[in-house]
């Protein structure tokens, strides 16, 4: 059992995130003209860039502050009274603030939203408490112009650590500790954090440009564009990423793009990888995908009874789930009483919840003979 990476984002299947940011809301009058002629391909804003002083047209809390003093340290954060992840950050950026307030560290986090927004939101004693630090509002989005928009920033919350005037780092508050605490003890080397800054930055872009050519390609019907640049893509990410990329392909070939003797190609390569890391998970979707998937027009059982045979081995024959997928596999060979006793086991090994329940359900199909619904 498992959900086909067919059924995700690209973006999240290539490029997930650890920690939690919320895509920003573009103003209305920002949809009008060609958003995709002006969007920008290179951030202009990196570490070790000149970092300017954001024009902001309210200081709702905290002590105004108009130039960056020689030798100080800045926070430029950029979060919304709307943003779940940027209220659970405040608790941690008010920790930090009094942590290093006698280093000459300022945090300063802007909104773009209406300064009434703004000040309404702080009048709430929890959020006024968890608030520690300065905070601002800039309803034409001028600092969101100076620091995310030439920094290709399309999250919130984000922040910039800034000292002597010049970007040392940019990224998520949650995971600024390491990088501001070096900063702060002038051990920074900014000339790493610009090569991991611009490494991030070419993954993006390559990210919108797959996410851009799959639409287009489910569209037309058309994959060759897309599968040309997917293998690209595979052979200049890491090999965590290139794993993800190349399962993804191995479900187009077999799915929409019906090349189904190179998708078994590819899922036997993938098969021995897997088994001799013992990836148990990827042996899972390889196997689950050729039970489940929809439409699928040539299902190689002996191929996924195999692989699920493989998962469960590689998991010590302990995981609920995939057992669950042996089952599967081995009751559409026509093995119906191993299935039936495989998934009893799969069930001994799987927690109460809306799983078991599914499982449970499943075996009372096994037992009739009758094949469980598609999940």
């Amino acid at each position: 059992m498992i959900t086909s990476l067919l059924a995700l984002p690209l973006a999240g299947l290539l490029f997930a995130q650890t920690v939690p940011a919320t895509p920003i809301t573009p103003p209305k009058e920002a949809a009008k003209g060609d958003a995709k002629a002006s969007q920008p391909t290179e951030p202009t804003l990196v570490p070790g860039s000149p970092a300017p002083f954001p024009q902001i047209e309210k200081f709702v809390k905290g002590e105004t502050v108009s130039s960056f003093n020689p030798g100080g340290i800045y926070v430029i954060e950029f979060w919304a009274t709307w943003c779940g992840p940027c209220k659970s950050s405040m608790p941690h950026l008010s920790e930090v603030q009094e942590k290093y307030a006698d280093k000459g560290v300022r945090i300063i986090s802007i909104s773009d939203e209406k300064i009434d927004t703004v000040t309404k939101f702080l009048e709430d004693p929890n959020w006024a408490a968890k608030t520690r630090y300065t905070l601002c509002a800039d309803p034409d989005r001028s600092a969101h112009d100076q620091y995310m928009k030439p920094a290709l920033q399309s999250g919130i919350p984000c922040a910039f650590i800034v000292k002597d005037g010049t970007v040392q780092w940019i990224g998520h508050p949650m995971q600024m500790d390491q990088p501001l605490e070096s900063v702060v003890a002038g051990s920074w080397n900014i000339n790493d954090a610009k090569a991991s800054f611009l490494g991030a930055a070419t993954a993006k872009v390559a990210q919108r440009r797959l996410s851009a050519a799959l639409r287009d390609a489910n569209k037309s019907g058309d994959f060759t564009e897309f599968l040309t640049m997917l293998d690209d893509a595979i052979a200049k990410a890491d090999p965590e990423t290139a794993r993800s990329m190349r399962l993804q392909k191995f479900q187009l070939l077999l799915g929409p793009v019906n090349q189904p003797d190179k998708g078994y190609e590819l899922g036997r390569a993938l098969a021995a990888e897997f088994t001799q890391t013992k990836e148990a998970m990827g042996l899972n979707q390889l196997a689950w995908y050729v039970l489940d998937a929809p439409k699928l027009k040539q299902r190689d059982l002996p191929f996924a009874l195999a692989t699920a045979e493989a998962a469960v081995t590689a998991s010590g024959g302990k995981d609920g789930a995939i057992l669950d997928t042996l089952a599967r596999a081995q009751f559409d060979s026509g093995k119906v009483s191993d299935a039936v006793a495989t998934q009893k086991l799969a069930i001994e090994n799987t927690p109460a919840g809306d799983m078991l329940t599914e499982m449970k359900e499943t075996l009372t199909r096994y037992e009739s003979g009758s094949k469980p619904a598609s999940k």
